[in-house]
């Protein structure tokens, strides 16, 4: 997770998404397939049969849901202001039309995953303002995804997305309110991250303790970015699962006892990450003392949580887009065959060296045809880096 500071709101961009057609043998060239997409905008139909195959697929298998909740971390997408390290490459119009893309991509996996059902999502969003809120909307709006903002009384029974600022209307000590909330709206600074961070997991948990039934009794929290379009979904629902507290049969005293849950972490290829699930027994200072927007924020961030005295796992390695490189190498990945692999761990020696395993996991980068990121091909399409 890696921020800049957001000034000003823009109306957003629309988007599109995928085609319908089915090729009828499998293409030997990413070339064919971006040919097939040119077709037509599919992301109605898409989308509609991929929430009706979800539904028959959970009625044969009695899919498990795993609760808990989800945050995902966002900047508003806004040219200028969101992804300025891409304007060079795509121009400032570009580069919020991609921001917006993925984390378009983000919010369909999550809300279209039936293990998710019951799990709480919350979209924290920078800055917080009237604006960025009514942006975001448009955006969930786009989708068709359902939400509560903000505004609305937070004990309704919803299965939507919670729309939450960034950061708490109290959070701020200033005297000077109306100017301090205006900072802390705008200050997405790496040095305010942390307290962004912990505000989010105070509040999120708040959230859970209101509705614990409704989302099965899990007070797991996981963290989200938003620079990693393609998420992978199986180390969501496996963070969820790691961090939640369970009982045990104790054969010594007859009785149960809780065994604490563990934090799970996927590093990104930059030395941050773009994934932390946290348990209900971690404190929020957790995330004090991280070095962020720097090669050792992961590594960091986990020597925080074990010092902490909480237990750490480590997931799959994640794919971020800060930089005009990324673009490229993200557009080679999504266009390319099943059996295409890439080692983006190479290009951080202290990943590297950090631990063996993340040579042993496949990237989540790593698409078929695109097939989970179709907004954000859609865009590099139009913007003319996928030719």
């Amino acid at each position: 997770m890696r921020y800049e500071e957001v000034e000003t709101v823009l109306p957003p961009d629309d988007c599109q998404t995928k085609s319908t057609t089915t090729p009828a043998t499998k293409p030997k060239e990413s070339s064919s397939v971006i040919q097939r997409l040119r077709g037509g905008s599919w992301k109605n139909s898409c989308r509609k049969l991929k929430k009706q195959t979800q539904g028959k697929n959970k009625a044969a298998n009695n899919t498990a849901t795993v609760g808990g909740a989800v945050v995902v971390f966002a900047k508003c997408p806004i040219p200028g202001a969101s992804k300025t390290r891409l304007s060079p490459l795509l121009g400032e119009e570009g580069a919020a039309s991609l921001a917006r893309a993925m984390l378009s991509d983000i919010l369909v996996t999550l809300s279209d995953c039936p293990e998710l059902e019951r799990t709480l999502k919350v979209l924290m969003y920078a800055p917080g303002t009237k604006d960025s809120e009514s942006l975001m909307i448009s955006i969930l709006q786009s989708l068709d995804i359902s939400y509560l903002s903000s505004a609305v009384d937070s004990e309704m029974d919803a299965r939507g997305w919670h729309l939450l600022p960034m950061i708490s209307p109290t959070h701020s000590k200033s005297t000077d309110t109306h100017q301090s909330s205006v900072n802390n709206a705008t200050d997405l600074t790496s040095s305010s991250l942390g307290d962004k961070l912990a505000d989010a997991l105070q509040r999120t948990r708040t959230l859970l303790a209101n509705k614990r039934e409704q989302y099965n009794n899990n007070e797991s929290v996981l963290f989200l970015g938003m620079d990693s379009p393609e998420i992978p979904i199986e180390e969501v629902i496996r963070g969820l699962q790691i961090s939640s507290s369970r009982q045990s049969s104790s054969q010594q005293h007859d009785k149960l006892e809780v065994i604490n849950g563990k934090a799970h972490l996927c590093p990104s290829n930059d030395g941050g990450y773009g994934l932390l699930s946290v348990p209900i027994h971690a404190p929020c200072s957790i995330f004090s003392g991280v070095r962020w927007s720097n090669h050792l924020t992961a590594v960091s961030q986990l020597k925080a949580i074990t010092d902490a005295g909480v237990d750490v796992s480590l997931g799959k390695l994640m794919f971020d887009v800060d930089e005009p490189e990324d673009v490229h190498l993200l557009a080679e990945q999504l266009t390319a065959t099943k059996e295409t692999k890439c080692d983006p761990c190479e290009r951080n020696d202290v990943l590297s060296q950090f631990t063996s395993e993340l040579r042993n996991t496949t990237p989540s980068c790593v698409g078929a045809f695109g097939k989970d990121c179709p907004h954000t091909l859609q865009v590099m399409m139009e913007l003319g880096v996928i030719k």
